[in-house]
């Protein structure tokens, strides 16, 4: 779980002596326009490695976009000249998304954190097979130890809980909420609301349901419908395709590189355990270090990775919370 520090919060909405624009149509049309240049991020042909899987790397961009496009939604509802007179419609409309949101982002944490165990046991052996620095293969004992955390670390899985059907039932009722919020032409105040919210929240079911079926790796990508009333529907629905054809959509790249690194140097230990000090020992020494170095290598990539998402997630995490609480803190002081 998340946890907030309490602060004394300003709400975002509190009006200044800017005078928002009431040109509703242009404003729909400008926040659709920044979507579009923002999914340009999620271009998979762009990524330098395998295109068959998806990266952390891809992952954290798609985390990144939400976070941008949830604060642009914000600025796009807090510059509408008469909110105070839709603050209730706009309030329980936000309150039901952003708690969906926000559980959904605390089981998405929770995913997250398997790859933080697997680093564990991925640094852990790379110490236990560290040389000593006088040429010498670590000892037998070492090696078996490392050979276990490389072995825990490839089959590190998800406890059969509750929690992947709780993030699959999330994004259903997710979906649910944004299908029910009435797309159109937008001719005011309310009219500009819906469609920021139902664009925000359409993006949100799709990088989730990509986030879950991934981390989780239980549950069926979910093909999202994107209202033809959005600009950026043609780019979105794109992403989506390129997402669907991959081969391997519940795979990482960064996981799978790191595992079959691990694998090569677990076969490498058992060969050094069989023959002991026998023929070929150098030439066994000498692939067992370029394999840890390479595995070293991959796990580097991994690590940084796995910051990024963890940093991310929370980061969106803080985002959906602190509107929350400004939208809360405007209806309570009576200031919008």
């Amino acid at each position: 779980m998340f946890l907030v520090e309490k602060t004394h919060l300003t709400s975002p909405f509190k009006l200044t002596s800017k005078k928002p624009s009431k040109n509703y149509q242009l404003a729909a049309k400008n926040f659709d326009e920044k979507v579009i240049i923002h999914l340009k991020t999620l271009d998979l042909a762009s990524e330098a490695s395998d295109s068959s899987v998806i990266s952390l790397n891809w992952m954290c961009k798609a985390v990144t976009l939400l976070s941008t496009v949830h604060v642009e939604a914000q600025d796009q509802v807090y510059q509408i000249s008469n909110l105070r007179s839709e603050s209730d419609y706009y309030h329980n409309l936000y309150m039901d998304y952003s708690q969906k949101v926000l559980d959904l982002l605390n089981l998405v944490s929770s995913a997250v954190k398997q790859f933080v165990e697997r680093r564990l046991l991925l640094n852990l052996s790379l110490r236990l097979i560290k040389s000593s620095g006088d040429g010498q293969i670590s000892s037998p004992e070492k090696l078996n130890k490392a050979k276990d955390a490389l072995n825990r670390s490839v089959h590190v899985h998800h406890k059969q809980d509750e929690k992947p059907q709780r993030a699959k039932d999330l994004l259903e009722e997710l979906s649910d909420v944004i299908s029910n919020i009435p797309i159109g032409k937008v001719n005011n105040a309310r009219d500009l609301i819906r469609h920021t919210l139902h664009g925000l929240g359409t993006i949100t079911v799709f990088v989730n349901s990509v986030l879950v079926s991934v981390l989780y790796g239980q549950s069926d990508l979910v093909e999202v419908r994107f209202p033809a009333e959005f600009r950026w529907v043609d780019s979105v629905t794109g992403v989506q395709k390129r997402v669907f054809d991959l081969k391997k959509p519940k795979r990482l790249l960064e996981v799978e590189d790191a595992a079959t690194r691990a694998v090569a140097v677990c076969d490498v230990i058992d060969e050094v355990a069989a023959d002991g000090d026998g023929d070929g020992g150098d030439e066994r020494r000498s692939r067992l270090e370029d394999g840890v170095k390479e595995l070293r290598e991959a796990v580097e990539k991994f690590s940084d990775g796995v910051d990024m998402l963890t940093n991310g997630v929370n980061g969106l995490f803080s985002c959906v919370m602190k509107t929350r609480n400004g939208v809360l803190d405007g209806v309570r002081k009576g200031e919008w």
